[in-house]
């Protein structure tokens, strides 16, 4: 069983097409396919079977994939400490919901950098979930998430958030109250609001909404549902419509927020970064204790 074997073992994994794979690691579907076959002969078990046009991992291909993950990984590690880290061999990556690379994956990556400048960043943009299952499984070494930190999983707390009635300086309410008078909520709500249809703001609990809103007890007109944070911040920037929106988003997109009266309730949120078991690879635990 060859390291590179592996890798183009992964790399099919990954994204279940050989032909795909191939295109994506620069080398030809042929050359995959024979290090898989090579694979299966070795340990005389089929690690995947054919599904319409596709392919799927079989079990013994689930267990070999999370290996694999750490066999390269203890690989990369011990060739890193070897040749030293200012010639730079390592790949990192870190998964979570875009909003969460976006306003927080940078000030990580600067700090990463600063302990190891030569370090490649890969970002994964993945649900909470998944971003939980990959750093389990070795494919990713950090994610960032909003939901509890599974018990086996090492984690600090990045921030605590707070979620707000976001406006445009252009809204009639903003122009007529600004962020500093109370407004009523039953004004608020004679207004339409913009939503996302799916979770980009990330995991938000205690809520039957996608945003944190409690449209149980203060039903909003929701007069636009989009699934993406672009498009949701420009509906806000225009004037036609209000959000409700996470303080950093609020910040960075330099939008206003509004002061509400009535409401007794608000949202929040603890974003946090988790790793597996930081002491199994001397880079990453340098990494840890430096962000802890």
């Amino acid at each position: 069983m060859e390291i590179f074997e592996l890798r183009y073992f992964l790399a099919v994994a990954q994204i279940e097409s050989v032909n795909r794979a191939a295109e994506s690691i620069n080398v030809s579907a042929g050359s995959l396919s024979k290090a898989i076959s090579r694979l299966e002969d070795e340990l005389q078990t089929p690690l995947f079977f054919k599904t319409g046009r596709g392919i799927k991992l079989t079990p013994e291909g689930l267990i070999l994939k999370k290996k694999a993950h750490q066999i390269l990984q203890l690989e990369e590690d011990v060739r890193f400490e070897l040749r030293g880290k200012e010639l730079g061999s390592l790949n990192i990556s870190i998964s979570s919901q875009e909003i969460l690379q976006t306003y927080f994956g940078i000030d990580l990556v600067q700090k990463i950098s600063k302990l190891y400048p030569h370090a490649k960043i890969q970002f994964l943009i993945r649900s909470d979930d998944k971003a939980i299952e990959q750093v389990k499984n070795g494919e990713a070494h950090f994610a960032l998430i909003t939901s509890e930190a599974p018990s086996e999983l090492e984690s600090q707390i990045i921030s605590k958030v707070e979620f707000k009635i976001t406006a445009s300086p252009l809204h009639p309410l903003y122009k007529k109250f600004g962020s500093q008078k109370s407004i009523p909520i039953e004004e608020i709500l004679q207004h339409p609001f913009v939503s996302p249809d799916s979770s980009v703001l990330g995991k938000i609990s205690k809520s039957d909404s996608t945003d944190g809103w409690r449209d149980d007890k203060f039903p909003r007109q929701i007069k636009y549902k989009v699934c993406s944070l672009k498009l949701m911040e420009n509906l806000v920037r225009s004037g036609n419509a209000l959000a409700y929106l996470p303080e950093y988003l609020i910040e960075s997109a330099d939008l206003k927020f509004l002061k509400a009266t009535g409401c007794s309730y608000t949202c929040q949120q603890t974003v946090r970064l988790i790793t597996k078991d930081p002491t199994a690879l001397g880079w990453l635990n340098r990494i840890w204790s430096q962000l802890s």
